[in-house]
């Protein structure tokens, strides 16, 4: 067996990361990179604004009276601000300011701050005018549109958000030698952080979601025909009434995007539903958290427990 026998060098400034992994054993320079690489840019979790309110707008192509930004660039600024957590939430903020003044994003305040309080958002004109916004921040991984997400606050603007704390990766390969051996590589690999993050931290991170996919790897938990079978004996313990296969979901008071988003996963009765169980419906595409809830209790109606 082929084992790792390399040394990394590390040099970090503010928010950019230059790491050196030598000597690597020939093809494993390119393998790590491109790993690395597309780790970093696609499965770390970061923070964003998800919703906004601003008093007395209802739409996102509005003006705001004495405000020298429209509410669009005005949301589209709140959407570059950076929050240092990973886990938790959604957090509450708010925004209130008067009179003449540049808004930073140091005058927001509520349950985390943000960590580029120097950040521009806007310019009021008038001292007269008050704004007012409300944020709600959220905690994700990669890119997630309007369309996508099913909890909405009432009253709240939804504003697609992108989570990752990564702006860009690089990596180049290079000839390493180790006594009079030539047939070693080096890999250069290059991170830049938005500040919520150290590349350092960035890079441990991605190592740990790699070697966990990669021990996955024939372990047996990835034994398709084990998991069927524990599938089917959850089937044997519900005891699915026959009656449950006559009944289509499209009776249930189900919002019809639920209904579509089962449909396309082919359930199309009742007994379908208890078969796959909650477990399984939270990986399927279109049926989230508020969607589940909806399930459950259309189906405790029945005096199911799903």
């Amino acid at each position: 067996m082929i084992k790792p026998n390399f040394y990394t060098q590390k040099h970090e400034e503010d928010n950019y990361g230059r790491f050196i992994f030598e000597p690597l054993n020939l093809s494993f320079a390119h393998s790590l990179g491109h790993a690395l690489r597309r780790t970093l840019l696609s499965s770390l979790k970061g923070a964003a604004v998800t919703q906004v309110k601003i008093k007395g707008v209802s739409h996102l192509f509005s003006t705001i009276t004495g405000v020298k930004e429209s509410v669009l660039d005005i949301v589209l600024n709140l959407k570059q601000l950076k929050f240092d957590v990973r886990d938790g939430g959604p957090f509450k903020l708010s925004l209130n300011v008067k009179g003449e003044k540049k808004v930073y994003a140091k005058d927001i305040e509520g349950e985390i701050t943000p960590i580029n309080k120097d950040f521009y958002i806007c310019e009021i004109t008038d001292k007269n005018t008050e704004l007012s916004i409300d944020l709600i921040v959220e905690t994700g991984i990669g890119y997630i549109t309007t369309e996508d997400r099913e909890d909405k606050e009432f009253g709240y603007i939804p504003v697609d958000a992108f989570f990752s704390p990564i702006r860009k990766v690089n990596f180049k390969v290079e000839e390493a030698r180790v006594g009079r051996k030539a047939n070693f590589e080096r890999l250069i690999l290059e991170i830049w952080t938005d500040g919520s993050i150290k590349p350092s931290d960035a890079l441990k991170q991605a190592s740990e979601i790699l070697v966990v996919h990669f021990s996955r790897i024939l372990s047996g938990e990835d034994d398709l025909k084990t998991k069927t079978e524990e599938e089917k004996k959850e089937v044997t313990k519900k005891e699915i009434d026959k009656k449950f296969y006559d009944i289509i979901i499209d009776e249930l008071n189900l919002p019809s995007r639920v209904i579509n988003a089962l449909l396309r996963e082919k359930i199309e009765t009742v007994a379908d539903l208890l078969k796959v169980g909650k477990e399984r419906l939270f990986n399927m595409k279109g049926v989230g958290k508020k969607s589940i809830e909806l399930i459950i209790n259309e189906l405790k109606k029945m005096n199911i427990d799903l």
